[in-house]
């Protein structure tokens, strides 16, 4: 522990501390733009940012911690622990963009930002493969019943062996809710790697440009409730996703079927899941998200032993970490240059209404 440290905690950030004051220090005689980060991020991401911005570090991702320190922020990078409101937007005034260190933008009032001319953007990519990978592994772990048997060995029960509870992944079928980037990768790997059937329902995805052979694309959502042995979902939290799997759709799957999410946790309700797994009507489930984050450790899930939990760290692999720092860290700048980011879902139609503006302007002249 640093000896300027009182805890833990504060050793922990010494080294963003340190490249904070060398990030200020820089700043003398130069107007550079603030930029608010909701927690530390990868050193990788800092480097991307020296000497081209004064960095503050909120000491918690707090509505109120960030909000604060937010009002005279010219960009917020953002991680997964904070929720900007609308609030918190129109109370920043200096404020041009908040830049995701992922692709998920559901902690983000969105629809605020863009009536206040903020930019939301977030990192597509890096992540993609890690993602899928977890939810392929969790099918994995689930089936084989990894869980319950390494318990059983360490207990000294090695006849455990013989109660045969283990299923192979060959012939079943995956049932994927959407079929974007990860869902593709999910796919390919269970086609390829595991000789596994593929369907997938995503009334967005035109069935000509999936180039994958061996994915049968379906337009009926409950004739792939219905026939998968694991259901894997891949949606972003949305209006029409929010709440989209409940008791209904565990009503229409099979008992030995198995459900996996790595998305987000609102597609799920959990108290129906909850029920689901205790009655029998779905075999168990692989879950890296929650309804409320962190979840609260009295949840019901994790009283049930046909559930496997990670903590919503399918893409923070080693590799994947530091990317997506760099890759908020740059998006941030683009943006404050005046340039546009790689992906944003308001960075056009900000444009359009600036350029409503200037026209207006110039004929009222």
């Amino acid at each position: 522990m640093c000896r300027s440290c009182t805890n833990e905690q504060s050793c922990k950030l010494a080294p963003y501390n340190y490249l904070r004051s060398r990030l200020r220090s820089r700043q003398q005689g130069n107007s550079l733009h603030k930029i608010l980060l909701s927690e530390p991020i990868d050193e990788a991401g800092l480097k991307v940012l020296e000497g081209r911005a004064e960095i503050v570090i909120s000491p918690d991702p707090s509505e109120e911690s960030v909000g604060k320190l937010l009002k005279d922020a010219d960009a917020l990078i953002l991680r997964t622990a904070t929720r900007v409101t609308a609030d918190m937007i129109k109370a920043a005034s200096s404020l041009k963009v908040i830049s995701r260190t992922g692709g998920g933008l559901s902690n983000i009032d969105i629809e605020a930002a863009t009536e206040h001319n903020v930019v939301v953007c977030g990192v597509k990519g890096p992540q993609d493969r890690f993602v899928a990978e977890h939810a392929v592994l969790m099918m994995g772990a689930l089936a084989k019943r990894f869980s319950y048997l390494d318990e059983q060995t360490r207990k000294g029960n090695f006849k455990s062996r013989f109660e045969y509870l283990p299923d192979g992944l060959a012939g079943k079928r995956v049932g994927l809710i959407g079929l974007g980037r990860i869902g593709r990768i999910v796919a390919d790997i269970c086609i390829k790697g595991f000789n596994m059937e593929v369907w997938a329902y995503d009334p967005y995805v035109d069935a000509a440009s999936i180039v994958l052979d061996g994915v049968v694309l379906s337009d009926n959502l409950n004739e792939v409730l219905k026939t998968a042995d694991f259901l894997s979902l891949h949606v972003p939290a949305t209006e029409e996703t929010i709440g989209l799997i409940g008791k209904d759709q565990f009503t229409l799957m099979k008992p030995t079927a198995f459900i996996i999410n790595t998305s987000r946790g609102e597609v799920i309700r959990e108290a129906d899941l909850v029920e689901a797994l205790k009655n029998g009507h779905i075999a168990g489930a692989g879950l890296d998200v929650f309804e409320k984050e962190p979840p609260d450790p009295q949840n019901q899930l994790f009283q049930l032993e046909n559930v496997l939990v990670t903590p919503h760290s399918a893409a923070l692999t080693k590799q994947t970490v530091a990317k997506l720092a760099e890759g908020a860290a740059e998006n941030a700048l683009i943006v404050l240059e005046g340039k546009k980011p790689p992906y944003s879902p308001n960075w056009d139609i900000i444009q359009d209404k600036k350029q409503t503006h200037v026209e207006s302007k110039a004929i009222s002249h």
